[in-house]
């Protein structure tokens, strides 16, 4: 009897051995595989296997202690579909190699312009990610683009109802951050956006300060200040001075001079009524 359990446990770790060592397992994400599992087009059995960094089987205590990282994990499907083991990976790797591939693998094909939120959420995510966490900012920023010019040319500038407020804030930032060519080409766009009520008057302002420092003209809102090689900060020049607050108040900005002393700046140009 003894022997007849020893070769039934050696067959069971032999089928985990096949399993971990299978080519015909296919490695999906996170994020896939919840979209398959809101299709229901894959089968997640109770006794698959979750594997730690080092390989090593994880107890359902473990698991539950590890869940934040099982969004960076590889889910490893068969060719049924079928998942049959978790592998954790390094959560930090994970998540700079997630914030530098392309967003739309397929192109516009992927865009759902009636749902839009959780996309945009992702651009405006991975551009204050990248910025927070010292990433390359220009391969994610040119990523972000491009995902942002094909919702622009597949859905025009989303409604309300399909982005929210983040979703705006989304476009608004990918566009500022990108060449002075796209902001002239969809400045247009951003104000028209404001008009209705759906950009910031802010935002707006700084859109239009950083194109006008892109031609090298003097700014309306003196919201742009360059940084010195020492650290120190610059302002760039100014249309107006003595009119400055009150074109910053009808963009629901506050006095310049409080502004620039975040930067160390003094502003004491006296102000006309």
């Amino acid at each position: 009897m003894k022997c007849y359990q020893f070769i039934i446990f050696l067959l069971f770790t032999t089928s985990i051995i096949s399993c971990e060592q299978d080519p015909k397992l296919t490695a999906i994400t996170y994020d896939q595989m919840m979209e398959m599992v809101e299709k229901n087009q894959i089968t997640i059995p109770n006794d698959v296997i979750y594997y730690s960094l080092d390989g090593k089987q994880l107890s359902k205590e473990q698991r539950k202690s590890l869940s934040n990282d099982l969004p960076f994990a590889d889910w490893m499907i068969d060719s049924d579909s079928v998942l049959v083991k978790v592998q954790l990976q390094d959560s930090d790797k994970v998540r700079i190699a997630q914030k530098s591939t392309p967003l739309l693998k397929n192109g516009a094909r992927d865009i759902n312009c009636n749902n839009l939120g959780g996309l945009l959420k992702s651009i405006y995510l991975r551009d204050q990610d990248a910025r927070a966490d010292n990433l390359n900012v220009e391969s994610i920023d040119q990523n972000n683009l491009t995902a942002v010019e094909q919702i622009l040319g597949k859905c025009g500038m989303p409604a309300p109802e399909s982005v929210g407020k983040l979703g705006y804030s989304a476009l608004w930032l990918v566009i500022q951050h990108a060449g002075a060519e796209e902001r002239k080409k969809y400045f247009p766009m951003i104000k028209k956006g404001m008009e209705d009520g759906l950009f910031e008057k802010q935002d707006v302002a700084l859109m239009e300060d950083r194109m006008l420092m892109d031609d090298g003209l003097p700014q309306l809102y003196g919201s742009q200040v360059l940084m010195n090689a020492d650290g120190s900060y610059e302002f760039y020049e100014l249309q107006d001075p003595e009119t400055v607050d009150a074109r910053r108040k009808a963009m629901g900005m506050g006095p310049l001079a409080g502004y620039l002393s975040f930067f160390n700046i003094e502003f004491n140009i006296p102000q006309q009524e």
